[in-house]
């Protein structure tokens, strides 16, 4: 019996002696996006634009024996990610889903084989809760599908990872002044570190920023003194990207930053040699290393480190969430602990 092919998805192709690159697999053909491995977001963008070209309706289909994972997933891709907001997402969630899931049928989703899949990625190098993301998209592709081509003849339930409790680690002072000393040989990486530091704007979000107005990315307006976290045609998601006023220790940083870029023409904030460049993972990996410090300082430590340095100065946590752009609640139950005044008065009773 022939293998049922898992559907098009995305493979990094390592060749001694050359840059690896991003390929499309698909029914056991090669298909080039001239995406490189720093690059995974233009990879999965033609991801996108080969599913959409390929792309025929289902016909209708109620026997889950009978309707293949890849299927469903490609449906979902075509028809549901171009509406919303972060179709990138969509598509970065899916391929290891493809992978793994693509050649299966939807009867073969039990808690014993999602429990499998969970177990794969973590041998790849993820949280568990990283497998939780992607199962919460296979979620959504079943349903959507159900929803559209359906009724099923059962919806299959997944089983995934608990939640896990938000992350509290920051850095101290002097962990954050290794971090930058450790990060002088990329200055593309000392910038993000300092933005990170000085306002807790998010990874996604600060690698965007450009020194002009933009439509679509945030961008620094520093006559005003406004960082924008979001494009001006942007809509707002549930990640808030609300503006904020720039740091008085940060704005000498951006002006000499600025004179500098803007007279060669060099438009993003984050550039590598003047070109844009939304990866950070290697430069991170060897700077934290030089540095000394664990695993556990990721990215999203700086603005952990943010919020816990805005606790431990007693800024009020209404201004501090607004500032790094969170709700009061969430600031709240992750960093409020931090707070001098936290549970103040039932102390001094």
């Amino acid at each position: 019996m022939p293998r049922r092919s898992k559907g098009p998805r995305l493979w990094l192709h390592r060749r001694p002696g050359r840059e690896p690159t991003w390929l499309i697999l698909d029914a056991g053909r090669q298909h080039s996006t001239g995406c490189s491995e720093s690059d995974r977001a233009g990879a999965e963008r033609a991801l996108g634009r080969y599913i959409a070209d390929k792309y025929h309706p289902p016909t209708r289909e109620s026997a889950l024996d009978r309707i293949l994972i890849a299927d469903v997933m490609t449906v979902y891709l075509k028809e549901h990610a171009p509406h919303v907001k972060n179709p990138e997402f969509l598509l970065h969630t899916a391929n290891p889903i493809i992978d793994w899931w693509g050649a299966k049928t939807l009867a073969e989703i039990r808690g014993q084989s999602c429990r499998e899949y969970v177990d794969w990625r973590c041998k790849r190098g993820v949280s568990d809760q990283t497998a939780r993301h992607d199962l919460k998209t296979l979620r959504a592709a079943i349903n959507y599908f159900h929803r559209e081509y359906g009724p099923l003849s059962a919806v299959p339930s997944l089983t995934m990872p608990a939640k896990g409790e938000p992350r509290d680690r920051w850095l101290t002072r002097s962990e954050a002044a290794r971090l930058l000393w450790a990060a002088r040989s990329h200055p593309r990486l000392a910038r993000f570190i300092l933005i990170g530091l000085y306002t807790g704007t998010r990874k996604d979000a600060i690698v965007r920023l450009k020194w002009t107005p933009s439509l679509t990315t945030g961008y620094f307006d520093l006559d005003a003194g406004v960082m924008h976290r979001m494009g001006r045609a942007e809509e707002a998601t549930a990640k808030r990207r609300t503006p904020c006023r720039i740091p008085d220790g940060l704005m000498p940083h951006l002006r000499r930053w600025a004179a500098g870029d803007l007279a060669r023409g060099w438009a993003d904030v984050c550039h590598l040699h003047g070109a844009a460049s939304r990866s950070i993972k290697t430069s991170w990996a060897s700077a934290r290393a030089r540095a000394g410090l664990s695993a556990d300082v990721t990215p999203h430590t700086l603005r952990h480190t943010c919020c816990t340095w805005l606790m431990h100065r007693g800024v009020p946590i209404a201004e501090a969430a607004g500032f790094v752009g969170m709700s009061v609640e969430m600031f709240d139950r992750v960093y409020g602990h931090h707070h001098p005044d936290h549970m103040a008065k039932a102390t001094a009773r």
